[in-house]
């Protein structure tokens, strides 16, 4: 059973941070940002970790980019964009003129051709391949256009462009090895970057040739690599750090209390869920999935877990007023038990060895415990949990070398298709072993659907079929648990968690 805030002792060192205020570190950069485990690489086809797209939001700049106030689609890169049909299988993209990369070099839509064809490319690994496969790409040098065709519907590319697997990248990074970056690093965003350590810090300063060169208000920002949720807390009550992108849930209470100027929770566009990995585990059976799934109370799991996050029935948060809500195995004990039993009549003899995969932190390693202790609890089977860092979770996890794993996904725009097409047969980030034609044609039909009610309502049948095949189990949608110190002007709350850097005024006015 979990502590009350009254009986942790690290909750006690928190309340006890409150009244310590430090000063920064002499070297700290104008804004300091606990940004989690360290970034796994630089570069944004490879990586795909919050942490690293928060960083990529700074020093990457898409054709397009989000309004921090609403998620809305604004220009980026591109000075204005069309849909060449009503399918969006054509698009055409225009560049702002003059653009350069953070070197003074030209960025041209030759880069955009190229890197974009890097994408695709299977050698390079990148998990959002199936997004650029099979795509014509011509580019006009004339115009500074680039026009894009697809051998399927992409009716929400434009809004895609926003995100940084298909920002351009520099001629010397698409030249480097998968996974690996040149020093220096050419940058087409608002910073650019300074200088990397590993396990310490990144920091980036501001891109004198960013076409929002005159907009940035920080010189510099500093992200931090701090995995443990206490450390980051403790470094913004001692003031080292102005932004936290996430708590600790036991000290939310306290944070609610005590620094409501900084702590305003926010409904995300992200779930947290089970994968099943169906190819060579116990799990291939349905009715073992079924079981596992039905078996979890999800509202006793928020309770135990707390840090406000709501119980969750389905994939796509429910923060669209267009999309209808799928339907889901919810909770329901007689139905858990009945189907164990069915699997048990199908595999005679005892339960074979059974495990839950987490990547290491506080909240993972409290929601496993929880997950464990209800199986037991509700089904009496008893299910091992390990925990490894990120570093060795995710490529286990796309190796599919688990039976079950924690899982969660930030939508990178929002629409549920950025939910449902991770588990597409052809998608990199599918990770379960799941393929299946029914599915993968209601995708197609929504996507080829010039009717955006039809569309969301073939969304939402594909999404009740993803659901009741079991192939993973909703838990928890997520909240925003950011702290941000009171000081910092710009900031904006969204359902994305995202930032715009070159917003943000720490009351340091940059050169």
């Amino acid at each position: 059973m979990p502590h009350s805030p009254g009986q942790n002792p690290r909750f006690r060192v928190v309340l006890l941070l409150l009244l310590c205020l430090g000063c920064q570190r002499q070297d700290a950069a104008d804004l300091v940002v606990a940004n989690g485990p360290d970034v796994e690489s630089l570069d944004p086809q490879i990586a795909t970790s919050t942490a690293a797209v928060r960083l990529f939001a700074a020093i990457f700049e898409g054709l397009t980019r989000l309004d921090p106030r609403d998620c809305s689609l604004l220009p980026g890169l591109a000075a204005s964009w069309q849909k060449m049909d009503a399918e969006g299988r054509s698009w055409s993209f225009r560049l702002r003129p003059h653009l350069r990369w953070s070197d003074g070099s030209p960025l041209s839509v030759e880069d955009v051709r190229a890197s974009w064809l890097r994408l695709a490319n299977p050698q390079t690994g990148a998990t959002y391949a199936a997004w650029m496969q099979g795509a014509s790409i011509q580019v006009h040098a004339q115009s500074d256009t680039i026009d894009i065709t697809f051998p399927q519907p992409m009716p929400m590319f434009d809004r895609m462009c926003a995100f940084p697997a298909l920002a351009p990248i520099p001629s010397s990074l698409r030249q480097a090895p998968p996974g690996t970056a040149p020093n220096p690093l050419p940058c087409s965003g608002p910073y650019q970057l300074q200088e990397r350590r590993l396990r310490h810090r990144i920091r980036v300063r501001k891109n004198p040739f960013s076409y929002r060169h005159n907009e940035v208000l920080c010189s510099t920002i500093d992200f931090l690599s701090v995995e443990a949720q206490y450390t980051a807390l403790n470094l913004f009550l001692s003031g080292e750090v102005q932004y936290v992108p996430n708590v600790p849930d036991l000290a939310v209470p306290a944070i609610r209390q005590q620094l409501p100027e900084s702590f305003t929770p926010n409904p995300q566009f992200a779930t947290y869920f089970i994968r099943f990995q169906i190819k060579d585990s116990p799990f291939q059976d349905r009715d073992l999935r079924l079981a596992f799934s039905q078996a979890i109370h999800r509202q006793e799991l928020a309770a135990s877990v707390g840090g406000l996050r709501p119980a969750a029935n389905t994939l796509v948060p429910p923060l669209l007023d267009s999309y209808p809500p799928a339907t889901a195995p919810a909770w329901d004990l007689a139905a858990a038990q009945e189907a164990l039993q069915r699997y048990r009549q199908h595999h005679p003899g005892p339960l074979p060895y059974l495990e839950y995969l987490y990547p290491s932190s506080d909240f993972h390693r409290a929601l496993a415990e929880a997950l464990q202790q209800q199986w037991a609890k509700y089904l009496g089977v008893p299910v091992a949990i390990v925990n490894q860092e990120a570093k060795s979770f995710f490529p286990a996890q796309r190796a599919l070398d688990y039976q079950m794993s924690h899982s969660s996904w930030v939508g990178d725009y929002l629409d549920p298709s950025t939910f449902l097409d991770i588990f597409q047969a052809q998608s990199g980030n599918n990770r379960t072993g799941f393929a299946d034609e029914h599915y993968d044609e209601l995708l197609q039909w929504a996507a080829a659907s010039g009717d955006s009610v039809m569309r969301m309502e073939l969304l939402s049948v594909a999404e009740t079929y993803l659901l009741e095949q079991s192939i993973l189990c909703p838990l928890l949608y997520d909240v925003d648990q950011s702290l941000i110190a009171p000081n910092i002007q710009g900031f904006h709350r969204n359902a994305q968690g995202y930032v715009d850097w070159a917003q943000l005024n720490p009351g340091v006015q940059a050169p």
